[in-house]
């Protein structure tokens, strides 16, 4: 039986922002005395935050929470202004990152330190909205990162223990997307498998919850295409859980008519089959601003064992993205004609 975790409990993000202004805090100088362990990784994650390299010497932390709505602020050997953004499963909304940045900024004009701004993230968030985070001057501190800080040497404090094996935990999860039956049932092993996915695409590519009458699904959409006769086409995964896991071709800017996903689908599947796929309608068509105009069967192979084969699955994908840029680029030059 594992030991109770108060932050298995305490899952606000409020009681994130707490842990990491305490760790902030243990890494002045003066509590090397009381703790040396955990003033030295406290230390390390300082370093962490400000992209500084191990023989950046740290003596004075001050650290607090929620000044003008600022999650956490550090202030270090009177040098460095850090604000963080701190985040557990949600993301940004309400451009809350540039109003920061600019009060932090007018309030230290007339100060020598040097700004860092961060954005904190334990949980799983998509990498084409982390990139947007640091197109608005923050970087990126992800799980990962703070993991290999918190493992960087043994620490005796309950405290930090408990948050470390918490974050480890999620990690495991995360990484649990090597079987089909996880990717299906655990959501973030789904957020883990996305996440890879987009690692492997070259293309712009996108993922987050989509909820729907039918109860919603984890989405992951990317490959944009179309005519201007038809419509966008795209590339879409919809992994409902207990419902299932889909890959779909989806039409959206389109007239929307049944007579037109039944046309459409018949032309692309003759380049499907050509391409190794087999599609077919759903089983019922919806003329809606963004329709399934069919499903990719067998998209999700998995051995005797359960073991997801990912890389068959980047294989249907790229054939899928073949198919579709046959299917408009055929129909475009024929418009021009």
């Amino acid at each position: 039986m594992n030991k109770p975790n108060i932050f298995k409990l305490a899952t606000k993000e409020l009681s994130q922002d707490g842990f990491f202004t305490w760790l902030l805090q243990w890494a002045d100088s003066g509590h090397n005395k009381h703790d040396k362990a955990l003033n030295e990784t406290a230390k390390d994650f300082v370093k962490l935050l400000l992209g500084q390299t191990d023989d950046y010497q740290i003596n004075k932390v001050e650290a607090g929470r929620q000044w003008n709505n600022i999650d956490i602020w550090v202030e270090v050997n009177d040098e460095y202004f850090i604000g963080i953004e701190d985040k557990t499963n949600t993301g940004e909304h309400s451009e809350q990152l540039i109003r920061y940045k600019e009060y932090a900024t007018n309030h230290y004009k007339d100060k020598s330190h040097k700004l860092v701004f961060v954005y904190l993230k334990t949980g799983n968030e998509s990498l084409s909205t982390l990139n947007k985070i640091k197109e608005k001057g923050y970087s990126v501190i992800d799980r990962k990162s703070v993991l290999q800080v918190l493992n960087q040497r043994p620490v005796s404090n309950e405290i930090f223990n408990d948050f470390k094996d918490y974050l480890t935990e999620i990690e495991n999860q995360t990484n649990l997307y090597d079987k089909l039956e996880n990717i299906t049932s655990i959501w973030r092993a789904s957020e883990g498998f996305y996440t890879k996915l987009q690692e492997n695409i070259t293309e712009w590519s996108d993922w987050r919850y989509v909820a729907n009458q039918m109860g919603g699904f984890l989405g992951f959409w990317y490959h944009w295409t179309g005519t201007d006769e038809i419509g966008e086409i795209y590339i879409q995964i919809e992994n409902a859980f207990e419902y299932g896991i889909k890959l779909v071709i989806k039409i959206a800017d389109w007239e929307q008519n049944t007579n037109t996903l039944y046309r459409v689908l018949n032309e692309i599947k003759l380049k499907a089959e050509k391409n190794g796929l087999s599609i077919t309608k759903p089983d019922r068509y919806r003329a809606g601003g963004t329709s399934t105009l069919a499903i990719v069967q067998n998209a999700f192979q998995s051995d005797s064992n359960g073991k997801f084969d990912f890389s068959a699955f980047l294989t249907t994908l790229k054939q899928l993205e073949k198919t579709l840029d046959e299917y408009t680029n055929e129909k475009n030059t024929a418009g021009n004609n």
